[in-house]
């Protein structure tokens, strides 16, 4: 399989539509929690892990990282940007942040929770909920196209989500990147890069 890594978040994305159908994805429905999203948020998270060491280390051989906090030092020292990127749902009116916490050193609150749902389920089975799975499935939408970004035309030209990248220009007005240069911050246009990390 070439993009193992885009397959798994189309297959994670699939996973989604087909819960959607039972539980409305909207802000209502955010506490909203079940067997199914606790599947899907654990696999979201494990597969979090997978692609953000992947990243750190195309970054640099020297990246060595296996835990939250060096993926936020090492993924914001060498893409700034990471944080501010937004993820919208256009259908649902929903746009999200997943990694805005990294701007001040904090681990995201939804990736705590997935921990305790992780280690501890029986205590903290409320956390596996609507709004915790969109923004680990949000969160792992960044670093797989972060981690994919030199073959991302290709990758979501020929992928039918709901889940997409924004990018804001200086006007404020968000482009959402499902056509064109799908420039994301950290990287120049498209001719002029140089030092982008290679597609894994």
């Amino acid at each position: 399989m070439k993009y193992p890594h885009w397959q798994y978040y189309k297959s994670i994305l699939g996973d989604l539509e087909v819960l959607s159908q039972y539980v409305e994805i909207s802000t209502d429905n955010y506490t909203t929690h079940s067997l199914e999203f606790t599947r899907l948020l654990l696999s979201v998270g494990s597969e979090i892990d997978v692609v953000a060491k992947l990243l750190c280390k195309a970054t640099g051989p020297e990246a060595g990282a296996d835990n939250i906090s060096k993926y936020r030092e090492i993924l914001t020292r060498k893409f700034p940007g990471l944080p501010e990127v937004e993820v919208s749902l256009p259908k649902y009116l929903i746009s999200l942040k997943p990694w805005f916490d990294w701007l001040e050193n904090r681990t995201p609150e939804w990736w705590n929770c997935y921990n305790k749902v992780k280690h501890e389920r029986s205590q903290h089975f409320r956390e596996a909920n609507l709004v915790n799975v969109l923004l680990a499935t949000s969160g792992l939408c960044i670093l797989v196209s972060y981690l994919y970004y030199e073959n991302l035309p290709n990758l979501v030209g020929i992928t039918p989500l709901f889940m997409f990248l924004d990018q804001k220009y200086k006007t404020g007005h968000p482009k959402i990147l499902v056509k064109g240069d799908y420039i994301l911050p950290d990287f120049q246009e498209r001719q002029e890069r140089k030092d982008v990390p290679p597609p894994v």
